[in-house]
Protein backbone atom coordinates (compact mmCIF):
# COMPACT_ATOMS: atom_id res chain seq x y z
CA UNK A 1 0.00 0.00 0.00
CA UNK A 2 1.17 3.41 -0.65
CA UNK A 3 0.47 6.76 1.36
CA UNK A 4 1.59 9.90 2.09
CA UNK A 5 3.35 11.30 5.00
CA UNK A 6 0.67 13.48 6.78
CA UNK A 7 3.69 15.77 8.09
CA UNK A 8 5.93 15.94 5.43
CA UNK A 9 3.68 14.98 2.24
CA UNK A 10 5.70 12.13 0.94
CA UNK A 11 5.40 9.08 -0.63
CA UNK A 12 5.36 6.35 2.34
CA UNK A 13 5.35 2.71 1.95
CA UNK A 14 5.81 -0.38 3.91
CA UNK A 15 5.92 -0.50 7.70
CA UNK A 16 5.74 3.56 7.91
CA UNK A 17 2.58 3.70 5.76
CA UNK A 18 1.48 1.35 8.56
CA UNK A 19 2.22 3.26 10.96
CA UNK A 20 0.81 6.49 9.41
CA UNK A 21 -2.57 5.16 9.24
CA UNK A 22 -2.18 3.65 12.99
CA UNK A 23 -1.68 7.13 13.88
CA UNK A 24 -4.51 8.23 11.79
CA UNK A 25 -6.75 6.27 13.48
CA UNK A 26 -5.88 6.38 16.80
CA UNK A 27 -5.82 10.07 17.13
CA UNK A 28 -9.11 10.83 15.58
CA UNK A 29 -12.49 10.21 17.00
CA UNK A 30 -15.43 8.21 15.95
CA UNK A 31 -18.17 10.63 14.01
CA UNK A 32 -15.29 12.88 13.48
CA UNK A 33 -15.32 12.27 10.03
CA UNK A 34 -18.53 13.68 8.33
CA UNK A 35 -18.54 11.18 5.18
CA UNK A 36 -16.88 8.50 7.73
CA UNK A 37 -18.11 8.85 10.83
CA UNK A 38 -17.54 5.20 12.20
CA UNK A 39 -13.85 6.10 11.45
CA UNK A 40 -11.49 6.54 13.95
CA UNK A 41 -11.59 5.11 17.57
CA UNK A 42 -12.54 5.81 21.11
CA UNK A 43 -8.85 6.33 22.34
CA UNK A 44 -9.12 9.86 22.24
CA UNK A 45 -12.39 10.16 24.78
CA UNK A 46 -10.16 8.76 27.36
CA UNK A 47 -7.47 11.27 26.98
CA UNK A 48 -8.87 13.82 29.21
CA UNK A 49 -9.07 11.65 31.96
CA UNK A 50 -7.13 11.37 35.67
CA UNK A 51 -4.94 8.40 33.57
CA UNK A 52 -5.71 5.86 36.58
CA UNK A 53 -4.53 2.23 35.45
CA UNK A 54 -8.03 1.23 35.02
CA UNK A 55 -8.48 4.09 32.79
CA UNK A 56 -5.18 2.83 31.26
CA UNK A 57 -7.02 -0.50 30.68
CA UNK A 58 -9.97 1.04 28.83
CA UNK A 59 -7.38 2.90 26.59
CA UNK A 60 -5.90 -0.37 25.49
CA UNK A 61 -9.20 -1.96 24.97
CA UNK A 62 -10.46 0.85 22.60
CA UNK A 63 -7.09 1.24 20.60
CA UNK A 64 -7.39 -3.01 19.75
CA UNK A 65 -11.28 -2.82 19.68
CA UNK A 66 -9.95 -0.05 16.63
CA UNK A 67 -8.12 -2.83 14.46
CA UNK A 68 -11.72 -4.97 14.30
CA UNK A 69 -13.54 -1.78 12.56
CA UNK A 70 -13.32 -2.81 8.78
CA UNK A 71 -14.04 1.02 8.30
CA UNK A 72 -10.66 1.61 9.73
CA UNK A 73 -8.52 -0.32 7.00
CA UNK A 74 -6.32 -2.10 9.92
CA UNK A 75 -7.15 -5.25 9.20
CA UNK A 76 -3.67 -6.09 7.54
CA UNK A 77 -2.18 -5.95 10.90
CA UNK A 78 -3.08 -8.14 13.67
CA UNK A 79 -2.50 -6.63 17.36
CA UNK A 80 -1.85 -9.94 20.33
CA UNK A 81 -0.83 -7.13 23.18
CA UNK A 82 -1.19 -3.29 23.51
CA UNK A 83 0.46 -1.24 26.34
CA UNK A 84 -0.66 2.61 27.00
CA UNK A 85 2.39 3.91 28.81
CA UNK A 86 2.25 7.84 30.75
CA UNK A 87 4.13 10.33 28.92
CA UNK A 88 5.30 13.36 30.49
CA UNK A 89 3.09 15.50 28.04
CA UNK A 90 0.74 12.55 27.17
CA UNK A 91 0.61 8.68 26.47
CA UNK A 92 2.01 6.09 24.09
CA UNK A 93 0.40 2.90 23.31
CA UNK A 94 2.90 0.10 22.69
CA UNK A 95 1.64 -2.56 19.83
CA UNK A 96 2.96 -6.01 19.09
CA UNK A 97 0.91 -8.37 16.19
CA UNK A 98 1.53 -9.85 13.42
CA UNK A 99 1.65 -7.96 9.70
CA UNK A 100 2.54 -9.09 6.46
CA UNK A 101 3.52 -12.52 7.74
CA UNK A 102 5.91 -10.93 10.03
CA UNK A 103 5.64 -10.39 14.45
CA UNK A 104 6.38 -6.86 14.69
CA UNK A 105 6.49 -4.23 17.70
CA UNK A 106 6.11 -0.67 17.85
CA UNK A 107 4.90 2.29 19.47
CA UNK A 108 2.38 5.51 18.82
CA UNK A 109 2.61 8.48 20.32
CA UNK A 110 -0.53 10.25 21.66
CA UNK A 111 0.28 13.76 22.74
CA UNK A 112 -1.80 16.09 24.30
CA UNK A 113 0.54 19.33 24.91
CA UNK A 114 -0.46 21.92 22.87
CA UNK A 115 0.88 22.45 19.19
CA UNK A 116 3.90 25.54 19.82
CA UNK A 117 4.31 28.00 17.38
CA UNK A 118 7.39 30.16 16.08
CA UNK A 119 6.82 33.72 15.72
Amino acid sequence: MIGIDRKTGRRITGFDQLASRIVQVMTTPKVGRAKRPNFGSDVRQYMGANMSDSMLIRLQSAAIAAFYEPVNGLTDFVPSRCVAKRLTDGLALYFEGKWNGQTIKFEVPLDVSPSKSTA
